[in-house]
């Protein structure tokens, strides 16, 4: 029940985001900023502004399916297996994480592991697994506030128990129902010192999207 309510505050049947995925390799840091329009947990569609390189990139997901479409090529690719686990733009987010399109409450079965003091609040531990057997991340432990029904950690792990990305996510605030974290920091476990910060700058539920931003004939230029 928890993790239907905590489900509840981060979905909805539409939503539009403006954010910045801030990429922090060690080395140095990049920043991409992208419009992306979702429609439930099934399709979405981003569009990245900036920087220079990455501007017109777009990403369609339709379904269990990616397609990318880059102006430096022209061509759209369909990005599809386990292509999927790869790095999305040297970020450390893959492909998979950014189209995240599953509520955890309907695609995972949670037993309560107990609590756990994080970012002095005390929070409702809970393991997850997976329903679905091609479910990348097979397990997940999740950090809830209880009281405000908001998650504030969670963990993704391999098949094989390793564990492959933590997540906090931070500021949430008011939006209109419902409390949404404006930051979230993906660190991709497998490599050192990294870190991508998504902040989302404009976020806005139940909008209206238009029919053509779901269509593969927006992949182009």
């Amino acid at each position: 029940k928890l993790l239907e309510m905590v489900d509840d505050n981060l979905w909805a049947d539409t939503k539009f985001i403006n954010g910045r995925l801030i990429i922090d390799n060690g080395r140095k840091v990049r920043t991409l900023v992208q419009d992306s329009w979702m429609e439930g947990v099934t399709r979405s569609f981003s569009h990245y502004k900036s920087p220079a390189r990455e501007k017109g990139t777009k990403m369609l997901k339709i379904g269990g399916r990616l397609w990318m479409y880059t102006p430096r090529t022209d061509r759209k690719i369909l990005i599809a297996g386990h292509l999927l686990r790869q790095s999305m733009m040297g970020s450390d987010l893959s492909y998979e994480d950014m189209m995240e399109d599953h509520k955890l409450s309907k695609s995972y079965s949670a037993t309560f592991e107990g609590f756990e003091e994080f970012g002095g609040i005390r929070c409702v531990v809970l393991h997850l697994v997976a329903g679905d057997k091609k479910t990348t991340y097979q397990t997940r432990k999740a950090w809830i506030d209880k009281d405000a029904k908001i998650l504030l950690k969670e963990e993704r792990f391999a098949k094989s128990g390793k564990l492959l990305k933590r997540i906090v996510f931070e500021d949430y605030e008011k939006i209109g129902e419902r409390l949404f974290p404006r930051t979230l920091i993906f660190r991709d476990m497998l490599k050192e010192n990294t870190k991508t910060t998504y902040k989302f700058d404009v976020i806005k539920f139940d909008v209206e999207i238009p029919a053509k931003y779901f269509s593969q004939s927006i992949l182009k230029r």
